[in-house]
Formats: structure tokens, C-alpha cells, sequence
């Protein structure tokens, strides 16, 4: 009997260094497909790979070329490309760091809506005219004072929504201005108020997905949407502007 407890241990002990003599040392860049507790279910090129965590794995966000910040475990997301340093054995990597792009994050909140605080990020970074792609636009232009969308505007808005679900993984902003003159708070209110219309007026098509459309943003006087000529006369600068936008970067199926 302990000639057969002696046998099992010396296997047992044999076993274990044979396991550890096969991880390496690995880098690999992957997908996001699910998280729970213990780690993450991801997929590289090469097929599925689960990724497992420990206290001390670091997470890294990438912002630019070298500045880095560290995140916490919320932030890994379905949908995030991200690269994992570990030791791999067979199909699973344990994780010393795991880094990922601030954009490529980005593009995943886009993809599956966000919390109310990482869709407001979103919005900011579109409005900015950060690592988003314009696919498509359209200019509504009110009369002094009003916030009504003029009926020779509605054609050219149901067609940009019914247009916008093509674009695969898209988001719809709405950006409202106002002209110079007058109160520059009550001009505020006003974009507001416009940019509001346009939204409601959209969204009563519906072709876009309620989820789809971000909150409409006041840009009030003097201001222009990135890439946008400067308005020549206050007509012109009496608008709404609504595009169609899809992260750069984004995960294709």
C-alpha cells in the first residue's frame, strides 16, 4: 500500500514539472469574446484562446504611442482587440500584462452601447472628431429664432436614416448651432433646442435604432463640426448638422 502511495506521488510530482516544463513564454493579440470571473474567452487567428487572470496581471491602456494608464478588469469588453504577455500552455495563457488601444476600446463601447459614462466619453470623442470615420451627412437649416424642421428637409433625413443601418456598427450625431447675434446663452438654448428636433424627427422614421443616436449636443454660436467649413453668413450658420459615424478600427465580422 505505500509502495502504491509512493508510485502516485512520484507520478503526481512528474507530472506537475512536465506540465510547467511545456508553458512559454508568449505575446498574442486577440478579440474579446466573453469575460467572467476568472478570465476572458477570446479568439486569436490561430482560434479560441482563454486568458487567465491573476492579482497581479497588469492592465494597460495605450494612449497614443508611450503613455500608458492603468485600468481595471470593467474595462476589458466584448468586442476589444488586445494584446496578452504570459506564460501559454496548451490553449490558455496566464496574463503578467494585458495591454489594449484606447481607440480599439472606443470602438468597442460603440459596438455594444457603453454605460451611460463610457457613451458620453464616446460622444465627446465624436463631436472632437477623434478616430471616427464620417460615412455620411446631412445640413438642416432654420429660419432665425425657430426649431422647427422645415418639410423640404425631412426627405433628405428619412433617406440618411434608412441609409445609416448599411454602415454596419454606426452611431448618428447631432450637433446644433446657432448664429452670432443675440444672447449667446439663449443662442445655446437654442442649438439645443434644434438639434433636439432633428433628433425626435429621426428617431419617428423608424430606421435607426433607438441605441444608435447619440444625445443631441448644443454647439451653440461660432462654432463649427470637425472637418466643416466655416459659415459664410448667418444663415448658414443657423444648422443642424447630422452624420453618420463608425469607429476606425472597428471589429468586422
Amino acid at each position: 500500500m505505500h509502495i502504491r502511495k509512493h508510485i502516485l506521488a512520484v507520478l503526481s510530482v512528474s507530472l506537475m514539472a512536465s506540465t510547467s516544463a511545456f508553458a512559454e513564454p508568449v505575446k498574442k493579440e486577440a478579440v474579446i469574446v466573453s469575460v467572467n470571473n476568472s478570465g476572458i474567452n477570446a479568439r486569436t487567428r490561430e482560434g479560441p484562446l482563454t486568458v487567465v487572470m491573476t492579482p497581479t496581471t497588469k492592465i494597460q491602456e495605450m494612449k497614443g504611442l508611450v503613455r500608458k494608464e492603468t485600468r481595471d478588469a470593467k474595462s476589458l469588453i466584448p468586442g476589444l482587440i488586445f494584446t496578452v504577455e504570459g506564460d501559454q500552455q496548451g490553449s490558455a495563457v496566464t496574463a503578467n500584462e494585458i495591454q489594449f488601444k484606447e481607440r480599439d476600446w472606443r470602438a468597442a463601447i460603440a459596438a455594444k452601447g457603453g454605460t451611460t459614462a463610457e457613451f458620453a466619453e464616446l460622444r465627446k470623442a465624436i463631436i472632437d472628431g477623434q478616430e471616427y470615420e464620417i460615412r455620411d451627412e446631412a445640413t438642416v437649416y432654420f429660419p432665425s429664432g425657430s426649431a422647427k424642421v422645415a418639410d423640404q428637409y425631412k426627405g433628405e433625413l428619412r433617406a440618411l436614416a434608412q441609409k445609416a443601418p448599411t454602415y454596419g456598427n454606426y452611431r448618428i450625431s447631432i450637433l446644433g448651432f446657432a448664429d452670432p447675434r443675440g444672447n449667446a446663452e439663449a443662442n445655446e438654448r437654442l442649438s439645443q433646442q434644434r438639434a433636439s428636433a432633428v433628433n425626435n424627427y429621426l428617431r419617428q422614421t423608424g430606421a435607426i435604432q433607438p441605441g444608435r443616436v447619440l444625445s443631441p449636443s448644443a454647439m451653440g454660436e461660432g462654432t463649427t463640426a470637425p472637418g466643416e467649413a466655416v459659415p459664410t453668413s448667418n444663415d448658414e450658420a443657423r444648422r443642424v448638422v447630422v452624420r453618420i459615424v463608425t469607429p476606425k478600427g472597428q471589429l468586422t465580422q
